[in-house]
């Protein structure tokens, strides 16, 4: 599987205990290390050819506030239902025919202080995840973590995020349908857009901006590409050179042998 790990530059890697490596590690492997521990949103998509795609949207610039009344105004999130919890743009033309025309499973990783989609919470199963306008899946039934503000976990895992503390979970979806509809609006607008849907809105304060310390809350970038070690990635218009003169060369070796 190749890897285009789409993180932040200058971003500072923290080690993490060995018990909340394994909880909040991605379903696809490890992570690159720029993205932090806990905070952000993380997107890890797996395309049709196996090629593999992570950025990470900082802390910094996500939802905090009732659905009614955002308490961080900040571009590319809104209130509403559903209210916009961030929007990760950055993606490009050439990142994206890299992944084999569609993605075969996408994973998104949230952190969020005062959830309240516990057992017996006041919002249990009330909330769903839109990425780009499909359905992911229901906060209640994703496996978390609490952990501290740098990331070291508080007891074992639970299921869903819970009231007035800090969790951090990962969604997954391979369901055809919903990747289609994520890999369309992706194409079309460079970007993908991180919702929550409230079957009751306005009743719960949300705060998607904590995470990692002062110090690092901003880790996050638009993509760039980064090929994994000893495998070269060609950019498309690279590739086109390779082909052209690969094409060329051919004609030449014809022309001799006529010659």
């Amino acid at each position: 599987m190749r890897n285009l790990f789409l993180s932040a530059a200058a971003a500072v890697a923290v080690a993490l205990p060995s018990t909340a490596s394994a909880q909040l590690a991605s379903p696809n492997g490890a992570l690159p290390s720029g993205v932090s521990v806990i905070g952000g949103v993380v997107a890890d998509l797996i395309g049709t050819n196996g090629t593999r795609l992570v950025s990470q949207l900082s802390a910094s610039s996500l939802y905090r506030g009732f659905s009614n009344n955002p308490e961080n105004p900040v571009p590319g999130t809104a209130s509403g239902n559903p209210l916009t919890i961030g929007t990760q743009t950055g993606f490009t033309a050439s990142n994206l025919l890299l992944l084999g025309g569609g993605l075969s499973s996408a994973s998104f990783r949230f952190t969020l202080y005062d959830g309240d989609t516990g057992a017996g919470n006041f919002d249990e199963n009330d909330n769903t995840l839109l990425v780009n306008g499909a359905t992911i899946g229901n906060w209640s039934s994703v496996s978390t973590s609490q952990t501290n503000s740098t990331g070291g976990t508080i007891g074992s895992a639970t299921l869903g995020f819970l009231d007035d503390q800090l969790y951090t979970g990962w969604f997954t979806t391979t369901d055809l349908t919903a990747l289609g509809t994520i890999w369309s609006a992706l194409n079309t607008n460079l970007s993908l857009v991180f919702q929550l849907q409230d079957v009751d809105p306005a009743d719960n304060f949300f705060d998607f901006t904590q995470g990692i310390n002062s110090s690092l809350i901003n880790v996050g970038s638009g993509p760039t590409v980064q090929p994994p070690t000893g495998t070269a990635v060609p950019e498309p218009a690279s590739l086109a050179l390779v082909i052209g003169g690969a094409m060329a060369m051919g004609a030449a070796a014809r022309r001799r042998r006529k010659a």
